[in-house]
């Protein structure tokens, strides 16, 4: 190991014209604990990084922090529990709606998974690569086909997020400040219920349109997601006609 670890070092050297070296006394176990002690102290490295990435990719930041907003608070609903065990999935969750539209930076068409390639690929100081597969999962799914997901997310907690962000990006879609009603959310065994104002939703059909695609979207692999007012809106229609 010795000659090899020579050889790559004197040819940094010659490359770089370095023309001497110090020894650090620190070791790799200092910044770990660095690290924890800044989280410890709400000074974490990787809250730095998200903001420095929502600059480097000129992130609309006034929509993000909405998406933001509405995917914490139907995770919350949908989640229940004690708050400890809520804190590392409203953290991710946070994350990914800030960084969900880093990719209009390559291209409107396809953006999600732009936005997932630099996540998982891009250095992310204070991210372990667990925590950024972690993230770029989450963005990569939180539009389009569902399909994509299959043999890809293990944990229940996951689709959970999943549901809580993929609303929330739908319901802010237009990237426009909407009012929106009152929206509940809840959870029983593989079954997601949102309920909104039937009459907000007939005055938003292509909220509405969304919504019903979503739907289909989650009875593909076997999750139900449901918005009964939904059927009101339709029964009400058929009554109309």
């Amino acid at each position: 190991m010795l000659p090899g670890g020579f050889a790559i070092m004197s040819a940094i050297f010659a490359e770089l014209d370095v023309e001497h070296m110090a020894l650090a006394n620190g070791a790799m176990r200092q910044g770990i604990l660095w690290d924890m002690i800044g989280r410890a102290h709400r000074r974490d490295m990787r809250e730095l990084t998200v903001r420095q990435f929502m600059k480097r990719y000129h992130v609309e930041s006034t929509h993000a922090h909405r998406v933001e907003r509405l995917a914490l608070k139907l995770f919350e609903q949908l989640a229940g529990g004690d708050k400890a065990q809520r804190e590392y999935p409203m953290q991710m969750l946070s994350w990914a709606a800030r960084l969900h539209e880093i990719g209009f930076t390559v291209a409107h068409t396809g953006y999600h998974k732009h936005s997932a390639y630099i996540i998982g690929h891009a250095d992310m100081p204070g991210f372990s690569k667990m925590e950024q597969a972690h993230l770029s999962l989450l963005v990569l799914a939180h539009r389009g086909s569902l399909d994509k997901l299959r043999g890809m997310v293990a944990k229940d907690a996951d689709w959970t997020l999943l549901v809580a962000l993929r609303l929330a990006a739908l319901m802010y879609r237009s990237h426009s400040e909407v009012r929106l009603p009152a929206i509940h959310a809840s959870k029983k065994k593989s079954t997601f219920t949102v309920e909104l104002d039937a009459r907000w939703l007939a005055a938003n059909p292509l909220t509405a349109a969304e919504l019903r695609d979503e739907i289909r979207n989650w009875n593909k692999l076997g999750i139900e997601l449901s918005v009964p007012q939904l059927a009101e809106i339709e029964a009400e229609a058929l009554a109309a006609d």
